[in-house]
């Protein structure tokens, strides 16, 4: 169901929800601990006030992509436990295929429109701030490309972890595989 209770969300929506910084963050919080509270979450994001970890969390309930895992009573008040929805969010009537591709559209039309953002910043210093754009073509193997990806996944298990500290910013990486036509 979609945030109204009746209605699934498209893949647009889904995307545009998700595209957000601080959800994002939730959410791959809860991909790597399965579950969490609140407090726990807000324990790793830091540099998130409290109301907007509240908002974001709701938002990403009212779409059906968290649910409540547990109730806990916590000095006369309940604590929920999160972990994310692992049913489909746009519904179990909706194509897969279809719903993938609006998925990807929609990503990365959000990754163009943040890059159209931050170039029209009048501060903008791609160099300063690390910025880069790379697309290689690999000829591996099913098998290859899986020690590839496990390998990608010990460099990003290194540092997800992070907290916030002097000189660390927020940083986005986005990995795509496609098949090539070549």
């Amino acid at each position: 169901m979609g945030a109204d209770g009746e209605h699934p969300m498209s893949g647009d929506d889904v995307m545009q929800l998700i595209m957000n910084p601080t959800r994002l963050r939730i959410i791959q919080y809860l991909m790597i601990h399965q579950s969490a509270t609140t407090t726990q979450i807000r324990s790793d994001l830091e540099d998130v006030s409290k109301a907007s970890i509240y908002r974001q969390m709701k938002l990403l309930e009212d779409a059906n992509l968290l649910c409540v895992a547990q109730e806990n009573r916590v000095r006369g008040a309940v604590e929920k436990v999160y972990e994310l929805n692992k049913e489909n969010p746009l519904g179990d009537g909706a194509d897969p295929l279809r719903a993938g591709l609006q998925l990807i559209d929609s990503g990365l039309l959000s990754l163009m429109s943040e890059f159209n953002r931050y170039f029209a910043k009048a501060d903008a210093d791609p160099v300063g701030d690390l910025l880069f754009l790379s697309t290689s073509t690999l000829l591996l193997s099913d098998a290859e490309f899986k020690e590839f990806s496990a390998k990608l996944g010990e460099v990003f298990n290194q540092v997800i972890h992070n907290k916030p500290g002097e000189g660390r910013k927020v940083r986005r990486i986005t990995f795509i595989s496609s098949p090539s036509e070549e």
